[in-house]
């Protein structure tokens, strides 16, 4: 018996031999090669864009087969940090050795369920989802939204892990240059109406200029109380001492106190001081800069690290537990058809008409501003099972030695 070595260990993410072997032309693909692509693809190719979170399969398959709703709520508490930013959520769904992907968007609050093998999975994933939503969105009351979407089929017993992958990766994609794009023409549409609005001028504001008071001048000569004749520069002088009756004239007393050439002299130096003075200066109010607003969507958020409760299970679980009964999804179909819709008549009473439906699909996708076809997937869309199987191969061992270059 050979030993089940480890052959790398990707950021807590382990692939040892047999997970190696799945990844076979012919290999049913085991649950740590899922753990491990997830792991690459958050942590290396969408690493700047947070808004995805793919879940592990062991989360997974607690959260799907809990048997009372402590579980779930366990779970949602210690998950609770990692999912409040996220808005795309990607499960993988493991029921009678099937794997199938059932995704969740927090935009339009509707489950999605991708089955490479018809409706193989399609029960089991309409009742887990019932209790994802209970981990995923716990204040939620008002249910949820199920719908089954047309997948491209497997022609074999053995594909159905690399088709997760595949479909995952392309919606991922998808989700995030949609995200991108709506920020990028956002961006854009606040720089062409700051562009549009008017320059503000700042008119500026006229001098105002302060007229110089008359001097005042004491002549020498003064009365016998000390008080002098006063002159002004307007030439007019007035002797204080002196009555009105008096009989001295202004001018004569103005000819006491300034000539004529120097009332003209001093008349033509205030002039010249008038014409080089500086006029005070005007402040103009400085408008405040925008906030910036910081990196975009730029995090090295990493995936949630499930300790001892989430590595193994001890205890069996039961899809039908006693106390745990998950709520009822308010529209369902989408995959489904009319003769389906009739032979189920447990679902009758809670599906709408297709016209309803896609009525109500297109006000939430519209809301959401995501495109009306982008949850289809078609054969076009994603890579070749065979071709994926080799590129994950590849990428193994890429780095297995890119570790072995660091460790050495």
């Amino acid at each position: 018996m050979t030993a089940d070595l480890v052959v790398l260990d990707f950021e807590n993410a382990e692939v040892r031999t047999s997970d190696y072997e799945s990844l076979k032309p012919s290999g049913w693909l085991t649950g740590e090669i899922i753990n491990f692509y997830w792991t690459f693809l958050e942590r290396r190719e969408f690493r700047t864009e947070p808004c995805v979170l793919f879940l592990g399969t062991y989360t997974a398959y607690r959260i799907s087969n809990a048997e009372s709703a402590t579980v779930t709520d366990n779970i949602s508490a210690q998950l609770s940090d990692e999912l409040n930013h996220r808005q795309l959520i990607l499960i993988p769904l493991n029921h009678r050795s099937h794997w199938s992907l059932l995704v969740y968007c927090r935009l339009t609050r509707t489950f999605y369920h991708y089955d490479s093998i018809s409706k193989h999975n399609r029960d089991f994933a309409e009742r887990a989802a019932g209790r994802f939503l209970r981990v995923l969105e716990p204040k939620l009351k008002d249910g949820f939204y199920f719908k089954s979407m047309q997948t491209p089929q497997q022609n074999n017993d053995y594909d159905c892990g690399i088709y997760v992958l595949a479909i995952a990766e392309e919606l991922a994609r998808r989700f995030i240059n949609n995200k991108r794009k709506t920020r990028d023409q956002g961006a854009r549409v606040r720089k062409e109406r700051v562009e549009r609005q008017p320059v503000q001028r700042v008119e500026k504001q006229p001098v105002q200029r302060v007229e110089k008071q008359p001097v005042q001048r004491v002549d020498a000569k003064s009365d016998g109380r000390g008080r002098g004749a006063v002159s002004r520069d307007t030439g007019v002088s007035k002797d204080v001492g002196t009555s009105k009756d008096s009989g001295v004239s202004r001018d004569t007393s103005m000819a006491h106190t300034m000539t004529p050439s120097m009332s003209a002299a001093h008349v033509q130096q205030l002039q010249q001081r008038r014409n080089h003075s500086t006029p005070p200066t005007t402040r103009v109010p400085v408008t405040s800069l925008p906030a910036s607003p910081g990196r975009a969507l730029a995090s090295d958020l990493l995936m949630p690290n499930f300790g001892k409760p989430f590595s193994g299970f001890p205890t069996s679980f039961s899809m039908y537990g006693p106390d745990y009964y998950p709520p009822e999804p308010l529209l369902k179909g989408g995959g489904s058809s009319n003769a389906d819709s009739a032979s189920n008549k447990s679902r009758s009473s809670s599906t709408r008409s297709r016209e309803e439906r896609a009525k109500m699909e297109e006000q939430m996708m519209e809301k959401a501003g995501l495109p009306r076809d982008f949850w289809l997937v078609t054969v076009e869309d994603i890579e070749y099972p065979h071709c994926m199987r080799r590129r994950i191969r590849a990428l193994v061992l890429d780095l297995q030695r890119q570790t072995r270059k660091y460790n050495y």
